[in-house]
């Protein structure tokens, strides 16, 4: 299988650094194909990642200066500026349409690219290191029996059975899905939602999150300075407070890990009392709920 890459910014290079790690049988993608009007630009960051890493698709990588993206028999990632992506004409039927475009809808790509899937994923800065957080809605128009004997030549045999119609139906939709995790997680995990509504709600918890963490780990860096630490001190132990916390998050909840740490008049007990009085939690959480609230509107127009 193909895969076309249309883009070559932060985020196109960040999923492409995470596939570029994965194996070939893997993913089930053979060659990838940069897309653009100048992909050329990606050149600097291919030539490094390779010098510094191995990988399969080394020679199976080509780029194509173009508007014009065929698209039979090839799966497709927008990873363009949003606004960009009406430059670009699209022939044919993909296999599965892969979107990172922020604000920009299923409904919205249809209007542009004929595919059998699409999938919208809301990534977020961590794919660089194959650690993003994923939320992934995944849509796919109702199946023909034709598109169902494409599935395989073990489905073939079904299909001529009425009975097993809904069988083959299943399994073929299982197939996709696991392609659909094998690619999304080789840059971070993966989190099927079940509609817009959710994957906007996304931006919360993993989509324009890390600015806000980031801010917070300012806040604990200063906090160290201020308190005597030397500037790189902080920033060491800040990072791998960070690193632990995660650790923590995938077992305890957030109270858990409070009450696991504060003790009856401490330290601890006081600066969540401060945090408390000026309301950080409520403040964090309506930021980024404005936050949800701005890609609602620009979905809206």
């Amino acid at each position: 299988m193909q895969l076309i890459i249309l883009g070559y910014g932060n985020m196109a290079k960040a999923i492409l650094a995470g596939l570029l790690r994965q194996k070939k049988d893997i993913l089930g993608i053979t060659n990838i194909v940069i897309m653009g009007r100048n992909p050329s630009k990606i050149t600097p960051f291919l030539e490094s990642f390779f010098t510094q890493n191995e990988s399969e698709y080394k020679d199976s990588i080509t780029l194509q200066a173009t508007n014009s993206i065929k698209c039979d028999g090839s799966e497709i990632l927008l990873a363009c500026k949003p606004n960009n992506l009406s430059e670009f004409s699209f022939n044919g039927v993909a296999e599965i349409v892969y979107s990172v475009l922020a604000g920009v809808t299923i409904s919205n790509i249809k209007s542009h690219i004929d595919s059998k899937h699409f999938v919208n994923i809301m990534p977020n800065v961590a794919a660089h290191f194959g650690l993003s957080a994923n939320a992934v809605l995944w849509e796919h128009d109702k199946l023909k029996i034709k598109t169902i004997k494409q599935a395989g030549a073990v489905l073939n045999a079904l299909v001529d059975n009425d009975n097993n119609l809904q069988e083959v139906r299943s399994k073929y939709l299982s197939e996709v899905k696991s392609r659909i995790e094998s690619f999304v997680k080789s840059f971070g995990n993966c989190v099927f939602v079940e509609s817009q509504k959710e994957l906007n709600a996304s931006i919360a918890t993993n989509g324009s999150s890390p600015a806000v963490l980031a801010l917070v780990a300012q806040g604990l860096i200063n906090a160290g300075v201020a308190s005597g630490l030397k500037l790189e001190s902080s920033r060491e132990l800040v990072a791998q407070t960070f690193l632990g916390i995660a650790k923590l998050l995938a077992e305890k909840s957030p109270q858990e890990i409070k009450d696991s740490i504060t003790s009856p008049g401490g330290t601890t007990a006081q600066a969540l009392l401060y945090c408390d009085i000026h309301g950080v939690q409520g403040h964090i959480a309506q930021g980024l709920i404005n936050a949800v609230k701005k890609a609602e509107s620009f979905q809206k127009g």
